[in-house]
């Protein structure tokens, strides 16, 4: 597994090829897209981490899929954070992030607090969406990210 800091509260994963993102907003963990660990020290790291900051932040946990039918290991983290889970077609987006439509069935999630972009695809990442160079854009599919 490796991991990258953006700055507090911001944060993104990645197993294999596929990545994920963790942002803070307030008391309000959100995870994005989430992949775990295989068994073993990289999973027990993570689940201590995840079940520090559930704690520490003491407000709600949302699971978020930014392509809808692509769950990933969204019913793991809800069991383990007690979290709910969101995805396109559901209405307004929770905790502040704002859903921008990139595909059929997918979209990318935008975080105010942070102004970091959540795309669903490496390659959306290359163009910024029209973000760059103020945003830090986080891959959801595996890739180098840019700021």
């Amino acid at each position: 597994m490796q991991v990258h800091q953006y700055t507090d509260g911001l944060w993104r994963w990645s197993v294999g090829s596929r990545t994920s993102a963790y942002i803070e907003h307030g008391d309000v963990m959100i995870v994005v897209d989430p992949v775990l660990p295989p068994e073993g020290d990289d999973l027990d790291r993570f689940t201590r981490a995840i079940e520090r900051d559930v704690h520490r932040l003491g407000g709600p946990v949302h699971v978020l899929m930014t392509r809808h039918g692509h769950p990933r290991d969204c019913d793991a983290l809800v069991a383990m954070t007690g979290g709910t889970v969101w995805h396109p077609g559901m209405g307004q987006t929770p905790a502040g992030l704002l859903s921008l439509p990139v595909a059929e069935s997918a979209v990318a999630l935008w975080s105010p607090v942070h102004r970091a972009l959540v795309v669903p695809d490496a390659s959306m990442a290359d163009g910024g969406m029209g973000m760059r160079p103020t945003a830090t854009i986080v891959t959801g599919a595996g890739g180098s990210a840019s700021t």
